[in-house]
């Protein structure tokens, strides 16, 4: 009887840890056949005092030198840009990739374009420092190898779906 409340304590964990921080997703684009790689958007701050952020990403077969990423904000507010200071050097030449900042129930989110050897380098990094401007004002938020940010344990297996599907695009050829 213990092993059954055990077994089942541990699959409600792991469905609320999903709910809290989903996984990827693989999808296949209805419109052009594109394969997508999808990360739902996760928290990226490392601890409360900082900015209530929050980061997805997303890759294509149709797109497969680039990246976009979701970057979100809780409450409701107009996201301008997204600057990252990775191990010390700043990435500023983000493009906007949505017309606007979609409002969501409880977080802002927007959705920018960066190369892929941009977003290597947020994933692998130890320390990366996320700018999220708005009108008016920024705020800061902390990830990296070795932080608490629930983002840092997503990078890995995303990367590791996306060199997996460039191999194979790569063997077609």
């Amino acid at each position: 009887m213990k092993k059954y409340f055990l077994i089942l304590g541990l699959v409600g964990c792991a469905a609320m840890n999903d709910a809290l921080t989903p996984s990827l997703r693989i999808e296949k684009d209805e419109f052009d056949g594109s394969t997508i790689i999808y990360q739902p958007p996760v928290s990226a701050a490392s601890g409360s005092s900082e900015g209530w952020h929050h980061l997805g990403f997303e890759w294509s077969t149709k797109w497969r030198y680039n990246a976009f990423i979701t970057v979100g904000v809780s409450g409701i507010h107009n996201i301008s840009s997204v600057e990252f200071k990775v191990d010390g050097n700043v990435i500023d030449n983000i493009k906007v990739a949505s017309e606007i900042t979609d409002y969501g129930e409880h977080i802002s989110t927007r959705r920018f374009a960066t190369s892929w050897t941009n977003f290597l380098k947020l994933a692998n990094a130890k320390t990366v420092i996320m700018k999220v401007n708005r009108i008016n004002e920024y705020s800061v938020s902390t990830f990296g190898i070795g932080s608490s940010a629930p983002v840092v344990s997503k990078f890995s297996p995303f990367v590791n779906e996306v060199n997996e599907m460039q191999k194979k695009m790569t063997v077609k050829k």
